[in-house]
């Protein structure tokens, strides 16, 4: 099977990065310090990540902006990964849908704690779609394949990284490649 090449380079300038990776920690600071998502103020929030309130605006309308600008990173992650296997198919896409999930556990959590599981589900919906159309996938299945997929990797990747006790990776594996379809 020909490569996807699903992504294009990511361009993102160095500063864009620091400032990103630092109002990121700030906010899984704010998560593990059990400060309620909505109760964050962007002022003492800026100060504590070490990034200027103009700096916050220039890139983010607001605080779940933070995540939704992690999450493309991570998708951008994983298209490069896949664009990077030598055959694309069900096992090699799943292994790394999972090693994705579990290095970006934290992120998963912050789902549920800012209330953007909508918005990060379109995320994952308009990956799978790009999919599909890449593929020439049936045009009246593609909405409703897309956005089932989306959020049933997203509960997926929500219910690991919630699990009081972590389940071990390859558990996970399998039990993903038994729960999502192999074929559509």
């Amino acid at each position: 099977m020909a490569k996807v090449f699903l992504s294009s380079k990511m361009k993102i300038d160095r500063r864009k990065q620091r400032s990103q990776a630092k109002l990121f920690e700030a906010l899984i600071q704010k998560y593990q310090d059990n400060v309620k998502f909505d109760q964050i103020e962007v002022k003492e929030f800026c100060e504590m990540a070490n990034v200027s309130r103009a700096t916050f605006y220039r890139h983010h309308q607001d605080l779940t902006d933070i995540i939704e600008v992690q999450f493309l990173i991570v998708i951008a992650d994983f298209e490069q990964q896949v664009d990077a296997l030598k055959q694309v198919n069900f096992t090699n896409t799943s292994s790394v849908i999972i090693t994705e999930i579990y290095a970006n556990l934290e992120l998963f959590k912050l789902v549920k704690w800012s209330a953007i599981h909508e918005k990060v589900q379109a995320l994952f919906s308009g990956v799978v779609r790009q999919i599909l159309i890449l593929r020439d996938y049936d045009k009246p299945r593609q909405q409703f394949i897309s956005e089932f997929l989306g959020n049933a990797i997203l509960n997926f990747a929500e219910q690991i990284a919630s699990a009081p006790k972590l389940m071990p990776q390859t558990e996970a594996l399998n039990l993903y490649r038994r729960l999502l379809p192999a074929q559509l």
